[in-house]
């Protein structure tokens, strides 16, 4: 259509409705030489926002900016029109709203689809961020939660074992105790007991809590069996036994109530 124009340098503007193409040209040279500003800017002609308030069927006079023009509507489509200089009195006149913003051509549609595609995208994009945020944030949380149930948990379980051997020390204490008070004569005798048939005459013993000390004679002493026997009895830990180099002798170490009487 623009080789068919008269113009040697054409303006044009189009307005597509439903596949029909809605074309405006004009002389660019022309309006470029009475107004330079135009080459600068989108240029819009009057008549075209008329096409804000169309007609389904008939013609109308449209008043513009300077002189008027004659259209013809077919289809609720502008099919033809014609620029004319004075009114037509049989024909209603419509003025033109400047105001109007004008219709959106085809490259500003699709630029606004993408736009509105482009900020439901970000929006869908910030809150999804903001939802995987506040998931991050809540695992962290609960892991924080969990290390510290683990370290009470710890710590209970350290300061019950704690107690435990501290009562299991007490309790140990006390029946120690009171077996050296009343059984000092009965711990002696069943030392006694266990030692081995070959021991004879003690010289002297000397007991204490926590140590006994024994001189007594063996013509025979076997320290191992001394050990073994002593050990067993469940009265003495940490069984000592030196043979003397005169009369015989044997000096026996040990520390009493080292386990459960007997």
């Amino acid at each position: 259509m623009l080789l068919l124009s008269p113009f040697p340098q054409a303006g044009h503007y189009v307005s597509w409705s439903a596949g029909w193409a809605q074309l405006w040209i004009w002389d660019q040279a022309s309006l470029l030489a009475r107004l330079p500003q135009a080459a600068r800017y989108s240029v819009l002609p009057d008549s075209a926002l008329s096409l804000v308030t169309p007609l389904d069927e008939g013609r109308r006079l449209l008043r513009g900016i300077h002189g008027y023009e004659w259209q013809s509507w077919l289809g609720g489509r502008l099919s033809d029109s014609r620029w004319s200089q004075e009114a037509d009195a049989q024909l209603s006149t419509h003025d033109i709203d400047l105001s109007r913003r004008s219709p959106l051509q085809a490259a500003e549609r699709e630029l606004l689809q993408g736009l509105v595609f482009a900020g439901s995208g970000a929006v869908l994009l910030a809150a999804l961020l903001i939802q995987c945020g506040a998931w991050f944030d809540l695992n962290q949380r609960h892991a924080h939660l969990a290390a510290q149930v683990s370290v009470a948990e710890q710590g209970s379980e350290l300061q019950a074992q704690a107690r435990r051997r501290v009562m299991q020390g007490r309790d140990l204490w006390l029946a120690r105790q009171q077996l050296f008070v009343n059984s000092q004569g009965e711990l002696i005798a069943r030392v006694g007991e266990a030692l081995p048939e070959s021991a004879r005459l003690w010289q002297r013993y000397d007991y204490q809590p926590g140590s006994l000390q024994i001189l007594l004679q063996d013509p025979s002493p076997d320290p191992r069996d001394y050990v073994t026997r002593l050990s067993a009895s469940g009265l003495l830990s940490n069984v000592q036994v030196q043979p003397e180099a005169r009369n015989d002798m044997v000096t026996l170490r040990a520390v009493p109530f080292a386990g459960e009487r007997q």
